[in-house]
């Protein structure tokens, strides 16, 4: 085999890039489809509350998003090849902006499988994207730097992943809230009562609970750690629960227990349950039929089912019915976006990077003839788990973070948490691409990988502030391993660089299969320990690092 002639003046002298306003190009591209790929971590929870579904079947947004790299990436593949890669980015894009129409009809059709056939859409374009983007940005400059480049291409797709979190929550996670005044949690007799539910036995608890002022209880409720529940018996919450105002109560709910939020509204009249807002207790009924329950508590929630009236129905309805159709909004208006951006591609010139000897060479290699390099199917396997890896993490936090035990926060606001583990990536990314100009791409990807591992462990055994730190911190540890494994993985491939970046592309389905099958471990034993699937992920990465992405031979010059 003889490698790609490259049009580069010199690939040998290290330089950064030979086309910076190329590159400057190609960096606005892998920003929309970061921030695109990144909003699933929205609709994720958004659509389980609005479909009432379990946590294997919200996984099904991601199983067809990455699904569709599997399909897709050998017809992206060969789309790219025919038609070079500026025309295949532009139509990359054409496609992935009729996916982002297709969630207007999705919404008034109030179709779940609606949804999933334009998320399919979407990510066809956005595979089309990476089969051409990523070994694209690596032939526009020196062989030398292409892991650093990429890392600093990948950096602006971690900025739209840090985006979409916010804005997301912001226009999708629409829900109603209220927050009690500040001024109720600094009065003197709000934080007397937060000290004797901390530090006082049940019988000073109970009368410091009757005689507190409502906003002064339901504060207190919201600010206890969980543990302190467990002192409290279920009777004495529902007599403090009865004293609040139903606007009180729905700031309290989210952050009791699961076991005594639903012994609560269990024993609530249906004129009781008609005056609470339909976003609380549609969350709650989410919140109840995603966890596993005893056979009594499974009495409770039919219970209070059937307690439900009519118009209670009815409102909750209404209220699903909205929450579906928010999303129509931001992603026709993300469709315009990435019809423009086609439209600016489509006039600008980019270089091919290739002569036309070079494409008539590499389309005589097939997928199959990858096979015989064994650093590019380690390395396919490695993004298989670390995509996997990084978008269960991603795909579940919101849904972790507001656990009672762990963040205790709405959903809104735990997608600010989610850009923060993405915003980690972003800087991870900058500084990760400084950093490989001088040291070993296999061992950073190594030490990053053992990080992790502790982080995950860390989140896995503990609870409270801890957890939701370490697993947030994960999100900067991430940051360098996509665009390493795959730089490393198409190493010294020449010709059959473009059936490599196939292959690795084909594995990004490890963010349809891993996350789909956290969710049904998630529904067995509970989101907490779920994350023990991530855990040996990272465990093959540590080994790709110091193994695996080591070349035993590579496309002959």
């Amino acid at each position: 085999m003889s490698t790609s002639p490259q049009s580069t003046p010199d690939n040998t002298n290290g330089k950064f890039t030979y086309y910076p306003v190329a590159l400057g190009v190609m960096t606005t591209v892998f920003f929309m489809w970061g921030f695109l790929t990144c909003l699933n971590d929205i609709l994720i929870p958004h659509l389980k509350t609005v479909f009432e579904l379990n946590y294997a079947q919200a996984m099904l947004v991601q199983f067809i998003f990455f699904g569709a790299y599997f399909l897709m990436s050998i017809p992206g593949g060969k789309i790219v090849s025919k038609l070079g890669y500026k025309k295949g980015i532009v139509t990359g894009l054409i496609i992935a902006a009729l996916g982002a129409f297709g969630f207007w009809p999705a919404a008034i059709s109030y179709n779940y499988y609606v949804f999933l056939l334009a998320l399919f859409v979407l990510a066809t374009g956005i595979t089309i994207l990476q089969v051409a983007a990523n070994p694209y940005v690596t032939l526009l400059g020196s062989a030398k730097t292409s892991s650093s480049r990429l890392n600093m291409a990948q950096a602006f797709n971690s900025l739209g992943t840090t985006v979409a979190p916010y804005l997301g929550g912001l226009l999708i996670l629409t829900g109603a809230s209220y927050s009690l005044p500040a001024q109720v949690g600094n009065a003197p007799e709000t934080v007397q009562l937060v000290s004797t539910l901390n530090n006082k036995p049940l019988n000073d608890i109970k009368p410091a609970l009757e005689h507190a002022e409502p906003q002064a209880v339901a504060y207190a409720l919201k600010n206890i750690p969980p543990f302190i529940y467990e002192k409290l018996p279920d009777t004495l919450l529902l007599e403090q629960a009865e004293r609040l105002s139903p606007k009180l109560l729905g700031t309290v709910l989210g952050d009791i227990p699961t076991d005594k939020k639903l012994f609560i509204l269990s024993q609530f009249s249906a004129e009781k349950l008609e005056q609470l807002s339909p976003s609380v207790l549609v969350q709650a009924l989410d919140n109840f039929a995603t966890v596993s329950l005893t056979s009594e508590q499974t009495q409770q929630f039919q219970k209070l089912k059937n307690t439900l009236n009519a118009t209670t129905e009815q409102n909750m309805q209404s209220y699903r019915d909205n929450q579906a159709k928010s999303v129509q909004m931001p992603y026709a208006v993300l469709g315009c976006i990435l019809l423009l951006l086609a439209g600016f591609v489509a006039i600008f010139k980019l270089p091919e990077n290739r002569s036309e000897e070079a494409k008539s060479t590499a389309n005589t290699y097939r997928l199959k003839d990858v096979f015989g390099y064994s650093h590019a199917v380690l390395g396919a396997i490695g993004i298989f788990f670390y995509v996997g890896a990084e978008v269960s993490v991603g795909s579940f936090m919101i849904n972790y973070l507001t656990l009672p035990d762990i963040g205790r926060i709405t959903e809104q606001a735990a997608s600010q948490y989610v850009a923060y583990f993405w915003g980690g990536a972003m800087v991870g990314r900058i500084i990760g691409s400084a950093l490989m100009v001088k040291i070993s791409p296999r061992k950073l990807l190594s030490l990053f990988a053992i990080i992790n591992l502790c982080l995950l462990t860390t989140t896995m055994i503990t609870s409270g502030t801890v957890a939701v730190y370490s697993i947030i911190s994960i999100g900067l540890f991430n940051s360098i391993m996509f665009p390493t494994i795959f730089a490393l993985a198409i190493t010294g491939m020449g010709a059959l660089t473009e059936q490599a970046s196939s292959l690795v592309v084909m594995a990004i389905v490890g963010g349809a299969v891993i996350p789909f099958a956290q969710g049904f471990i998630a529904d067995s034993i509970g989101l907490h320990h779920a994350f023990l699937l991530p855990l040996v992920c990272y465990f093959y990465i540590l080994y790709y690092g110091l193994h695996g992405a080591q070349p035993r031979k590579t496309v002959e010059q």
